[in-house]
């Protein structure tokens, strides 16, 4: 039983780990790549103005929210709902990356995976995105399928974990009792020499 939980153990962190080296190479390659084919603006408040055009990068946004603290990230949201609802084009995108952004306040990958596959993608000759907004999209799903995944594991690894615990205290009960049955035993035994004698 100690075994299984050892096992149930190295593989809860193993799954930790897979968690992590999958998520780790969208936050290397990403501003790599972006950086490469980028400029960035140096005042931020030029990079608000910027952001709100609708030819701005999925990318560029990408690594503009990242470097955005609690409170902006909070106004951001915001505005992203409310450009949702005025019709800009790609606000729903844009709040889709915060659900899936790991430091948002409303960081959910669960959320941000059914927004992306309930957008209204039109066919590729009349979309509006762009080659690298596409290519963006597909990473991101494929990264939100990947951590979907692997929190599914880790849930059920979670719960076999439980289980195995459980298993383990209920057999730990039956050896302290089977323990104190034969320490009567014993002095049963003694008991019954000591009076043939």
């Amino acid at each position: 039983m100690i075994r299984l939980i050892c096992k149930l153990s190295s593989r809860l962190a193993r799954i930790t780990n897979n968690i992590m080296k999958w998520c780790m190479p969208v936050f290397i390659i990403l501003p790599i790549s972006i950086l490469s084919g980028c400029q960035l603006l140096a005042d931020s408040n030029s990079d608000k103005i910027a952001l709100n055009n609708n030819n701005i990068e999925l990318s560029q946004y990408y690594l503009w929210i990242k470097s955005l603290n609690d409170d902006e990230l909070s106004q951001e949201i915001s505005q992203q709902k409310i450009d949702k609802q005025s019709g800009y084009d790609k606000a729903e995108l844009q709040l889709i990356m915060l659900y899936s952004l790991p430091n948002s306040l409303i960081h959910n990958p669960y959320t941000a995976k059914t927004l992306l596959n309930d957008y209204p993608f039109p066919p590729y000759d009349d979309t509006s995105l762009n080659t690298a907004d596409l290519a963006f999209i597909v990473m991101l799903k494929d990264q939100l399928n990947q951590q979907l995944l692997l929190l599914e594991q880790l849930v059920n690894y979670k719960g076999a974990y439980q289980q195995a615990k459980k298993l383990n205290t209920a057999h730990q009960l039956n050896i302290n009792q089977l323990k104190k049955q034969i320490i009567q035993l014993k002095k049963i035994e003694k008991t019954l020499s000591k009076r043939g004698h």
